[in-house]
């Protein structure tokens, strides 16, 4: 049997002891288990409620004050089962009226749907509660007052909401072919702020992957953005970059050129770019355009309160460019780049504006916005578009891998960090770092501990959990325990019957046949099927720590590249699982020492997978479990 992953994470079950069915994702997780959003601003001030016969009650927290155009605010839609039965909620409709005058820029949980309409197969227990957390940015002034609709299995709910949405004294006034500027004097350089559609590869067509934005710098074409928004990653191969240009405020981009890489880097992920050529392939008229390129600021003189402009676009195709209001908040250092290898500011960006304008009232660049910042700075992918089934749940959607340019950014890189990149650019350099130096280690990792069990596999005394699917199987042959996944985007693990606390395991593994892009090793604290974590490596050269937690898919250490993975014969896979962390090494080389908080004790075991390539084999012998 197979397990299957509903949109919203929520499993039906099904009479097959560890089989779960979800009727719409398709995960196919077999065998033992099964295998955020952005944070917004707004006063929840407003609340507005209503209940159904069934004891579904819906409350509306929205802002109780006017809102602002270009704001950020949320609307909370509080759903609470008073009742004595299991309530399930299918669809939550918003006003035309609400999307008709605010963007919506996540929803927490995600929905499937688009616009007003989001679905859900959402299970609520009696006095139980959940609440899903729309993220709008106001666009057009006037006041929301139409209801909410909340439906369920059998019955209907509506509940008003009123958001009023007041027109900006600081809005933009702009006049044709001049530049923008702001009633308050503001330069406003909306034209030099670009945005660029990466085109990559996908089962041997070419489309449009991702968008972001960028900054016209000079006047031969060069543009400055972030390195993520440029470069491929571990799924998609960007093949050409086309530029689009702003003619008018309220009118979407024009796409107008395309460009090459000059400069990137990977760890600042800042990189500039360079107009090649129209899209009929002619040398390019850029300089008949008539953009003045922005010029440069000294962020090192920035002091905390100093007032910000930052541009960008906000979506992926169709969106205009938007300006938003903020001031400095702060600093954040990262090494080795000192005390301000970010800006932090108090305003809420949409993520599409990854690699736009941070600039002062002047209309000189200081900064770029970038998806994620460091220390106490957090980010999430809401605004991507994921293009390949990247999770295995048998659905392409926003839980998939995708380039972040989505989400609320609160960081920016400071100009002089880019000053070095603009140089060489400028100079006509090429130089492309497409992945952070990895650290590994020569120094042995050390795992020895008191040895709670060690198995042979001469037989199955340890009670490994072993099934035959018609996806695969799990069994003890030839004193190994071999897993075989034949289906693509599909895995199948074996665990252990005891449960166990920070623990550290080790195994040799071989792989019996490959698939090419398959993957495989160790789980850890399994509680149930909704509760559990992943450390593993892949045939080709990556590793990723990763857990779901109530169900939900949570990123401990993104799939990353490393050099130190050997790709064949008889290898040590060895891993440590913690309240403190997680930690992974093969053959004695560590690959990823990680803090995290999410860990908790439970039954331990091996795994394998596939993604795009169909059978893989792997053999697992010499397992052991100790503690530290």
């Amino acid at each position: 049997m197979a397990d299957y992953k509903t949109e919203d994470h929520i499993p039906e079950k099904i009479q097959h002891g560890w089989t779960q069915r979800r009727a719409l994702n398709k995960w196919l997780i077999l065998g033992l288990l099964s295998f955020v959003m952005i944070a917004g601003l707004g006063c929840l001030g407003s609340m507005f409620n209503g209940q159904t016969e069934g004891g579904l009650t819906v409350e509306i927290a929205a802002p109780s004050g006017p809102v602002s155009i270009g704001e950020a605010f949320t609307v909370e839609v509080v759903l609470s089962n008073t009742g004595n039965r299991n309530v399930t909620v299918t669809e939550i409709l918003l006003p035309n009226s609400m999307t008709e005058r605010a963007t919506v820029l996540g929803v927490d949980p995600a929905g499937s749907g688009l616009q007003n309409k989001f679905a859900y197969d959402m299970m609520i227990a009696p006095n139980g509660r959940e609440t899903v957390t729309f993220h709008f940015q106001a666009v057009s002034p006037g006041e929301i007052k139409d209801p909410v609709s909340v439906k369920t299995t059998s019955d209907s709910i509506t509940v008003p909401v009123s958001v009023v949405i007041a027109a900006d004294q600081s809005d933009v006034v702009v006049e044709p072919t001049a530049t923008a500027s702001a009633v308050m004097g503001d330069v406003i350089p909306f034209q030099a702020v670009v945005q660029i559609t990466a085109l990559v590869e996908f089962y041997g067509d070419v489309i449009d992957g991702w968008t972001g934005s960028g900054t016209i710098i000079s006047e031969d074409g060069l543009i400055l953005t972030n390195a993520h928004v440029v470069l491929s990653d571990r799924f998609y191969t960007v093949v050409d970059l086309v530029i689009s240009i702003t003619e008018e405020p309220d009118q979407p981009p024009k796409e107008m050129f395309y460009a090459d890489v000059l400069q990137a880097d990977y760890n600042l992920d800042l990189a500039v770019i360079k107009i090649r050529s129209d899209l009929n392939g002619n040398p390019p008229n850029f300089s008949a355009l008539g953009i003045e390129p922005v010029k440069i600021g000294r962020a090192e003189t920035l002091k905390l309160g100093d007032p910000l402009v930052i541009i960008g676009y906000p979506g992926i195709g169709g969106e205009t460019i938007t300006l938003t209001r903020g001031e400095v908040s702060g600093f954040t250092a990262e090494a080795p780049y000192g005390n301000r290898a970010y800006i932090k500011t108090s305003a809420t960006i949409a993520g599409g504006n990854s690699g736009g304008l941070a600039a002062t009232p002047q209309g000189e660049i200081i900064g770029v916005p970038t998806q994620v910042g460091s220390g106490d700075l957090e980010g999430q992918v809401v605004d991507c578009r994921a293009l390949a089934d990247t999770n295995r749940d048998g659905v392409i959607d926003e839980f998939d891998n995708c380039v972040p340019t989505g989400g609320f950014i609160n960081a920016l890189r400071p100009i002089n960090l880019a000053l070095p990149l603009i140089d060489a650019a400028l100079a006509g350099q090429v130089a492309i770092i497409e992945e952070p130096p990895s650290e590994e280690y020569v120094d042995d990792y050390d795992y020895e501990g008191d040895v709670l069990l060690y198995d042979t596999f001469e037989d199955n005394r340890n009670k490994w959990l072993l099934e035959d699917y018609n996806e695969g199987w799990a069994d003890i042959l030839d004193r190994q325990l071999v897993i075989k996944v034949i289906d693509e985007s599909t895995y199948i693990y074996s665990i252990l019957p005891d449960s166990y606390s920070n623990i550290i395991m080790a195994v040799d593994y071989e792989v019996l046949l490959a698939a090419g892009d398959g993957d495989f090793g160790f789980v850890c604290g399994y509680v149930d099927k909704g509760n559990f974590t992943v450390l593993e490596i892949s045939e080709d050269g990556y590793y990723t720590i990763w857990a779901l937690v109530d169900d939900k898919p949570v990123s401990v250490v993104d799939w990353t590249p490393s050099s130190a993975i050997p790709t064949g014969g008889i290898n040590t896979l060895s891993a440590y699982c913690g309240y403190d962390g997680f930690a992974l090494a093969v053959n004695s080389t560590l690959l990823v020492d990680v803090d995290s908080d999410i860990y908790w004790p439970g039954q331990a075991g091996l795994f394998v997978g596939t993604w795009d390539q169909r059978e893989i084999m792997v053999g697992f012998s010499e397992f052991a479990i100790y503690k530290p």
